[in-house]
């Protein structure tokens, strides 16, 4: 008997009395006012068992990024579980309805025995599901085959839903969590930022005013001596050119901050000689601390080699041991030490002069800070020297401090990594996934798959070294074999190092001209532009994916850049997924089978191309959607049709006869096709639902489900209307194009039956705008 139908009840079944479902009613109305997950559990378990006369319960959630499940235990504890291959989890996550096995059908799925003492002899199995998506499963086993009566159906289903908004409550609890943190955050950094900003300006101005007051009072002074022969013109000139030097100093330290607090300054990691760079860096000041009578005392240990930036380790040098030589009363000392402490390096400046207060040590390394007084007991100001220093240290990955000497004097000492790489977790991630060899099919699909959807010629994926921690080339579309095997890139350099190494995705417009990474363009690169998306795995970055080269030969735009990175978060979540559950191997061909189908999409159907993402994105901006939604319609526009490459034998009709019937019988299949496809990779309820019904109509008359109005969501709406502008303009191979006038018309003429007016006329707006702007 097949376990997927309903069946009769037998003289043996449990039917539910008044006393189940007072249980049902109490349990709903405890759940719905609960928000401890533990007690929540306990509850609904008890609640199952106790109304069916069942012998055990267990609840799972599925994570809502990677898919991946977990058991609760006592005190909401989850841990992870893999789900038996062919099992009822895996049924019932894949139809997305309840599983019913009476324990009498021959062909019934696996009841997860690893998650039962005794194994079950019949299970009901019940997806905690809310708006398309699932938050987790409810699973009741009992040691009796058990016939299921259509109330007890209804009671599971009615506690399963109660469940799912419980879990749903509690994810969206956490998103609004990050989302206030975020906030919180952005206001606390705009707020620094504005407060800094006028600071800075108004303390620029303070340091400016002497310089060029001296300026112009020797100039003037200079122009009233021109037919004065005994006038000591020569001194006024040398003070004037000293002013100047002292002002382009000032603008230039003004300028290097600028750059490393923005972010735009990345490393160009090399092995640099630390113990040459400080001795150097001493010989520079010699003069200056002899002019004071300051002893320069140095302990560096040789061999002292580090991965670093050399030009801005001389900087840090110079600019800590100049601000201990400015500081040190006449006749004392200044000593600078440096060594190896294991995998880091450490190095420290210290004088003997005035101190800091321990209130102030925090503020030392401040912009223009005033908190140590000169020699001669002023307030001294410290300019950018030590502010860039910090910029330095942090911008390296090191930690820099300032302790005040019990004798007198200050110490600003730093730590260095040696090795500019990734963090030893990363690095055990990392060699965890390139070990398993259908994890390494999985990145040469995602590079196909970028490469196809983005456009691009070049398309490379970088992935963390379990040995070295730099990037290497792991799997790359279009690069040549001698110049891309064994490319390496230590964390922190470049491009692709700061975007390790900071997580965030960038997109370049000119790499010769952008103000972080400006550098002549490689010969192999035709275009200047390029995006560059870290990929994340249990929290770590293991690599970045680099493309570039777009075909049509214009800058990649931030549209580009919202659907890569939407996309590359999907990958990393299903090698979350299989990293969790090493022997999960269905996970990965299915995933392997989505990524085919995108690529085929777009290379050989040429669907989800950048007209429809941009006309989506804009449409969405100008009815208010939030950025996060705005990036999400984006991704979902440029995979939407996905499900046409399951009916592909059916997109060339021969005879009117098959357009009519076969032809358009098979599209009305693909957004369920669609979802299918991207099942493996799409954990998202808003993504499944968008897709499933961009064919709805506004008056009901649409498919699959004959939604109407607002019940539709809103993104399908967006994109019903954007992607039948575009499939009119662009033309199918059953229809050819029409003009966008003509496009706009028909789009006017279903308003209010097919299409929602209000899209309609923001999608027309959106159009004037753009075609004002040619």
């Amino acid at each position: 008997m097949n376990p997927r139908s309903p069946v009769a009840a037998e003289p043996w079944s449990v039917r539910l009395g008044g006393e189940g479902l007072a249980l049902l009613a109490q349990s709903v109305l405890a759940l719905r006012s609960t928000a401890d997950l533990g007690i929540a559990v306990a509850i609904a378990g008890d609640c199952a068992v106790h109304a069916l006369e069942a012998a055990d319960f267990r609840l799972l959630s599925v994570d809502p990024r990677s898919g991946a499940l977990r058991v609760f235990e006592a005190a909401g504890v989850r841990m992870p579980y893999l789900a038996e291959p062919g099992g009822a989890i895996e049924w019932v996550l894949r139809q997305e309805k309840p599983l019913f096995d009476d324990g009498l059908a021959p062909d019934a799925p696996a009841r997860e025995s690893l998650l039962w003492t005794r194994p079950p002899r019949a299970m009901a199995t019940v997806p905690l599901q809310s708006r398309s998506t699932a938050y987790g499963l409810l699973l009741v086993a009992f040691d009796q085959p058990h016939r299921f009566a259509s109330d007890q159906r209804l009671f599971l289903q009615t506690l399963g839903d109660a469940l799912a908004l419980l879990l749903e409550r509690e994810e969206l609890r956490r998103q609004l969590d990050e989302a206030r943190s975020r906030s919180i955050e952005l206001e606390a950094r705009l707020s620094s930022d504005e407060e800094t900003a006028a600071g800075l300006v108004t303390a620029v101005a303070q340091e400016m005013q002497a310089p060029v007051s001296s300026i112009q009072a020797y100039a003037e002074g200079l122009s009233g001596a021109l037919d004065n022969p005994v006038a000591q013109r020569e001194r006024f000139v040398a003070t004037i050119e000293d002013e100047s030097r002292r002002l382009a100093r000032l603008l230039q330290d003004i300028l290097e901050l600028a750059r490393i607090e923005l972010g735009a300054r990345p490393l160009h990691v090399l092995p640099v000689d630390l113990a040459e760079v400080w001795t150097e860096a001493a010989a520079t000041l010699r003069r200056a601390a002899e002019r004071r009578q300051v002893r320069l005392e140095l302990q560096i240990a040789t061999p002292l080699t580090a991965e670093a930036d050399p030009d801005l380790m001389r900087q840090l040098a110079v600019n800590l041991t100049d601000h201990a030589v400015r500081h040190a009363p006449e006749g004392t000392r200044v000593r600078v030490a440096a060594r190896l402490e294991g995998e880091e390096w450490t190095g420290e400046v210290s004088d003997s002069g005035p101190g800091v207060a321990p209130g102030q040590l925090d503020h030392v390394f401040d912009r223009f800070s005033r908190v140590r007084l000169s020699p001669d007991g002023r307030h001294d100001g410290a300019g950018l020297g030590l502010a860039i220093a910090r910029g330095i240290v942090e911008l390296h990955g090191g930690r820099i401090g300032a302790d005040s000497e019990p004798t007198g004097g200050c110490r600003l000492h730093f730590r260095l990594p040696r090795r500019q790489a990734a963090s030893p977790r990363a690095r055990r991630v990392a060699r965890q996934v390139l070990e398993r060899p259908e994890l390494r099919q999985l990145l040469a699909a995602t590079a196909e798959t970028v490469s196809a959807m983005m456009d691009a010629e070049i398309t490379s994926l970088m992935m963390v070294d379990p040995e070295h921690g730099d990037l290497v080339v792991t799997e790359s579309v279009g690069l040549d074999e001698p110049e891309s095997a064994g490319r390496r890139v230590p964390l922190r350099a470049g491009v692709a190092g700061t975007v390790a190494a900071m997580g965030q995705a960038v997109r370049v417009e000119n790499i010769e001209t952008d103000r972080r990474f400006r550098r002549l363009n490689h010969p192999q690169y035709s275009t200047k532009s390029l995006l560059c998306v870290p990929l994340r795995v249990e929290g770590e970055v293991l690599g970045v994916v680099n493309v570039s080269n777009k075909k049509s030969r214009d800058p990649f735009s931030e549209d580009d850049l919202a659907v890569l990175a939407a996309l590359v978060e999907r990958v990393g979540g299903v090698i979350e997924r299989a990293y969790a559950y090493p022997d999960g191997g269905v996970t990965v061909e299915e995933a392997l089978s989505a990524l085919r189908s995108l690529t085929a999409m777009r290379r050989e159907r040429g669907l989800g191309g950048p007209r429809i993402v941009r006309w989506t994105r804009a449409v969405a901006q100008a009815l208010r959607l939030s950025p996060g939604e705005v990036d999400l319609l984006g991704y979902v526009a440029s995979i939407h049709d996905v499900g046409m490459t399951r009916i592909e034998s059916l997109l060339l009709p021969e005879t009117p006869e098959r357009i009519d019937t076969e032809f358009h019988h098979a599209l009305m299949q693909h957004p369920e096709a669609g979802v299918e496809v991207l099942r493996p990779l799409e954990y998202q309820g808003a993504v499944r639902d968008v897709i499933l019904a961009h064919h709805e109509w506004w008056d009901g008359s649409g498919y699959p489900r004959g939604l109407r109005a607002e019940e539709i969501p809103l993104g399908a709406r967006i994109l019903a209307v954007v992607d039948a502008y575009e499939s009119m303009t662009a033309g199918r191979p059953h229809r050819a194009a029409v003009s966008r006038e003509e496009a706009l018309a028909e789009l006017r003429r279903q308003s209010g039956r097919q299409f929602d007016p209000d899209v309609v006329e923001a999608l027309t707006a959106v159009l004037e705008r753009e075609r004002s702007s040619w």
